[in-house]
């Protein structure tokens, strides 16, 4: 159980953690459970190419009234992760 605590802890982090938002603490015991976790590793990897795709790609920026609709669907269905 307490590793599955970590991956949660881990995937909630995904984003702050690839965009440098979060201490260095935490970015080392993210970066241990990403060792040894492959699960986790390869869905961190995936997240880092997806961004880096998106980076090279999206010119634009997404319109406000888009990303204002993103954020209230993930805030309603942040609960209803599978487990």
């Amino acid at each position: 159980m307490a590793t599955q605590h970590k991956c949660d802890e881990a995937v909630e982090q995904v984003y702050f953690f690839l965009d440098g938002e979060m201490t260095w603490y935490k970015r080392l015991r993210i970066r241990r459970h990403l060792r040894r976790c492959s699960p986790c590793h390869s869905a961190f990897e995936f997240e880092a190419r997806f961004m880096d795709v998106v980076r090279r790609k999206g010119a634009e920026p997404a319109p406000p009234e888009l990303i204002d609709r993103l954020r209230t669907f993930l805030n309603e269905h942040r609960d209803d992760a599978p487990a």
